[in-house]
């Protein structure tokens, strides 16, 4: 695989993106992965009653109503009059990031693992997508169907995405860190916390922190992978400019 973007398969010539759409596709890739993440500070501080970053769920930023939530004990009052942004990034996001990852398939590296990893990772878009569509004050149970269902699939896609980099010879690196090991350890970690999530309550893990856990590494690898592909598109054009 070229270092910048073009895969070659021995035997198959090489299977290449036009430059342009690379690009867009590249950058609609850091866009939405920041966007959702972002979209929480705003939806926070316009919370009435206040949010946890620490404590409370994503999905309280999405919820439609207001009113009391959580355990009977120790309600908490959720009001998100930001919830239609949350939850229309959600799927805006969410399909675009599904569609990227079908994209993706031979950049990510030729072969089963490769094709394993941008399924895993599209269906993982397509069910935070799911979240957006299915608050959890309207459906519940969907909703965490959506969400833990989502958080389990988007990590197994970049455990499988990482062993696929891993095993291609030529290396991809962001700075010192290679970019297979690099997207296996987040993989690693997003499982380690959507099964924190699957936790008993009486372990009074923080909701937030375990929560995020599980679903930043996600969107974190789709920024990563989309700077690489821009900063590669970007080294192309200066040596051709330089007629290198």
């Amino acid at each position: 695989m070229s270092p910048y973007g073009g895969a070659e398969v021995a035997g198959s010539g090489t299977i290449r993106v036009s430059p342009k759409p690379e690009r867009v596709w590249a950058l609609l890739a850091v866009l939405a992965g920041i966007a959702t993440i972002l979209i929480e500070i705003p939806a926070a501080l316009l919370s009435e009653g206040g949010y946890s970053f620490a404590q409370q769920p994503i999905s309280h930023l999405g919820m439609t109503g207001c009113g009391d939530w959580g355990d009977v004990g120790t309600p908490i009052e959720v009001c998100s009059p930001a919830h239609p942004f949350v939850n229309g990034v959600s799927i805006i996001s969410g399909s675009m990031l599904a569609i990227i990852a079908f994209i993706w398939h031979d950049w990510i590296a030729p072969g089963h693992w490769g094709r394993c990893g941008s399924f895993l990772l599209a269906a993982g878009g397509m069910l935070l997508a799911g979240t957006g569509m299915v608050p959890a004050d309207i459906d519940p149970t969907l909703h965490a169907v959506f969400g833990f269902g989502g958080s389990a699939i988007q990590n197994l896609g970049l455990i499988a995405a990482g062993i696929a980099l891993i095993r291609w010879p030529e290396k991809r690196w962001i700075g010192p860190v290679e970019f297979g090991g690099l997207t296996l350890g987040l993989g690693v970690f997003g499982l380690a916390g959507a099964l924190l999530l699957a936790t008993p309550e009486n372990w009074n893990l923080p909701d937030g922190i375990v929560e995020r856990a599980a679903s930043y590494p996600f969107l974190i690898w789709f920024i990563l992978a989309g700077w690489m592909q821009l900063r590669d598109a970007s080294r192309r054009k200066r040596e051709l400019a330089s007629g290198s």
